[in-house]
């Protein structure tokens, strides 16, 4: 039986992909290790988070949240929104809701309502 604790994933609640929708801009994971983070072992685990640094040193330093977050449009209705992801001290008010897989490369973010109608 191993004990060793789970190795914990490294989302710093900065989900925005990368220029090629592939890459995390926050935690620097491909979205296919984000997928299917939850059913891999430890040790699948151990050797994602082992190359994130280089990673990270490869695409600059880690973002705290880009600043055009504070004043949003919808992706689902275009509504105007407000982002909190700019405090890096306090999750965003999304935080709260299971992620969401973009629609589609380059998508914007959610209001709190089209948000809240996604995850049911």
């Amino acid at each position: 039986m191993n004990d060793a604790p789970p190795v914990e994933s490294p989302c710093i609640k900065v989900c925005v992909l990368d220029a090629s929708g592939e890459v995390c801009i926050g935690c620097l994971r491909t979205l296919d290790e984000i997928g299917h983070w939850a059913q891999l072992s430890n040790a699948q685990r151990s050797r994602i988070v082992e190359k994130l640094p280089g990673r990270r040193e490869r695409s600059g330093p880690t973002p705290s949240a880009p600043p055009s977050w504070t004043a949003q449009r919808c992706e689902g209705c275009g509504a105007g929104f407000s982002c909190g992801a700019e405090d890096p001290q306090a999750p965003c008010w999304c935080a709260a809701y299971p992620a969401v897989a973009p629609s589609r490369a380059g998508a914007r973010c959610l209001c709190p309502e089209c948000l809240a109608a996604v995850k049911t």
